[in-house]
């Protein structure tokens, strides 16, 4: 197989005698409907015509320079070349130079064939999987079509050449990390594009870096899902709460860009207030519900009467105390007044009076 060297050698040489196969460099002079007219430094002009040129001959411009083999000639004596097959020719001589050196070579993805591309090398067709093309998952393939980029030589045989983008995907990753990194600390607002949804949290790209959302950290409310709120490939504001370039991790918030409950706790929630609603969650001792986004309560188990817990019915629950500091709410099971004095007057051992029926309720009450 010739090397590029032996290329340019063969164009230099075959300006006295031309033969059918040799290398000339043209110069366009004159572009037709279906025809390009080179001066080839020859005693005729060459023709190239449309199925031999590498792009319709309207596109080609007086005075562009375009490397042609010779394939024949008329009856006019005028050179009938070809640009694919020289292009071809090329492209071997450079897929040579890059499998002996392991340097890269500028590809087009031209199609997409199953599980990969369709590559184009000059004029030589190979195949790039999706999966040397970059580190994570490809979502949307066709929309790099028509993209020329660097790739090395995977291997070859004599089915033809698999490709792999993955040393330049590395270098542009690495080169966009450290870059991050430097420029960024814990506390910074940054944007980032959402990838993927896991059982842990929101993977996102931040600047060219893999960001990770930890459920925690994507709503004050426990309640809600990453899905709920967050939209496949949509661009989040974020606060970095972690950087670590050693281990390659960044852990970003997305509820730290929205207004915090506690802040404005007094005007969404006071002593006294009464809910109806089911349990969030639990433990062995206390359920807990979340009363407003973002805050909950915790309520002592037993304080649940049980036919209630049987029913499956709402729990009513009344705040008894707020603990900003803490960010801890208390709640009390709450009972209407006739469940009240029903509940205590079985529980009483003798006739009690409205003033023992209420007396511990009332003690409960604030007065300023």
């Amino acid at each position: 197989m010739e090397t590029m060297q032996d290329f340019m050698d063969q164009i230099d040489a075959s300006t006295q005698n031309l033969k059918r196969g040799e290398l000339v460099e043209g110069c366009v002079i004159q572009t037709g409907e279906d025809h390009v007219i080179a001066d080839i430094n020859y005693a005729q002009d060459g023709v190239i015509y449309d199925d031999e040129l590498v792009k319709a001959a309207t596109e080609y411009q007086k005075d562009d320079k375009v490397q042609l083999v010779v394939i024949g000639f008329n009856k006019d004596g005028q050179v009938i070349l070809s640009e694919k097959k020289a292009q071809r020719q090329y492209g071997e001589a450079v897929l040579k130079e890059a499998e002996e050196k392991g340097t890269y070579v500028e590809a087009t993805l031209k199609s997409i064939a199953k599980g990969g591309y369709r590559v184009d090398v000059y004029g030589i067709q190979g195949y790039l999987p999706f999966s040397l093309y970059q580190h994570n998952y490809l979502e949307d393939p066709e929309a790099h079509l028509g993209e020329k980029t660097l790739l090395a030589i995977e291997k070859s045989d004599n089915r033809g050449y698999v490709f792999t983008r993955m040393p330049i995907a590395e270098k542009i990753r690495q080169e966009s990390r450290d870059k991050f990194y430097a420029a960024h600390g814990v506390g910074d607002k940054v944007e980032g594009v959402q990838k993927a949804f896991n059982r842990g949290g929101v993977v996102v790209d931040v600047e060219g870096v893999r960001g990770f959302i930890p459920n925690s950290e994507v709503s004050y409310s426990r309640s809600v899902k990453p899905q709920d709120i967050i939209e496949k490939g949509a661009t989040l504001n974020l606060i970095i709460r972690e950087l670590n370039k050693e281990k390659d991790q960044l852990i970003l918030s997305y509820k730290e860009t929205k207004q915090d409950p506690w802040q404005d706790i007094d005007a969404n929630l006071e002593v006294g207030d009464v809910f109806e609603l089911k349990p969030e969650g639990q433990n062995q001792n206390f359920y807990f519900y979340e009363l407003i986004e973002g805050v909950q309560g915790s309520l002592f188990k037993k304080q649940v009467p049980q036919e209630v817990i049987d029913e499956g019915a709402d729990h009513n629950v009344v705040v008894v105390a707020i603990d900003k500091r803490r960010r801890r709410v208390e709640l009390d099971y709450f009972f209407e007044i006739e469940e009240q004095i029903e509940e205590e007057s079985d529980a009483s051992a003798g006739g009690n009076t409205l003033g023992d029926l209420f007396g511990k309720e009332l003690g409960k009450l604030k007065f300023d």
